[in-house]
């Protein structure tokens, strides 16, 4: 009963790690994979103010989707002394401007 746990546990496994093989040779690297869309260019980033020992920042990349799909990258980083955390957000070309308007909106003053 353990060698079956233990081959069913080495197929989930290796199957796991054969997908994320696969998605990071299609789109060009482990971050592109992260996407879900190859990274033609980054825009720009962000550094958000520092909550303590806690860094925060803010990454804009230009992706392409399948096809000839535009897609946009937000890629949300935090850092502290002991930790990283990388957060990958896909936008569609709408939703990227819904979000921008609403940037636009919170920096009026009122």
């Amino acid at each position: 009963m353990d060698f079956v746990a233990a081959t069913i546990f080495v197929i989930v496994f290796a199957t796991v790690i054969g997908y994320f093989a696969y998605r990071i040779l299609r789109y060009g690297g482990f971050k592109a994979a992260m996407f879900g869309a190859s990274i033609e260019h980054t825009v720009g980033e962000v550094i958000g103010e520092n909550q303590g020992s806690l860094s925060v920042a803010l990454r804009v990349h230009s992706l392409r989707g399948d096809g000839l799909q535009k897609l946009i990258g937000i890629e949300l980083v935090a850092t502290s002394s002991l930790s990283y955390k990388m957060v990958p957000i896909t936008l569609s070309v709408t939703q990227a401007q819904r979000l921008a308007s609403m940037l636009e909106d919170a920096t009026r003053t009122r």
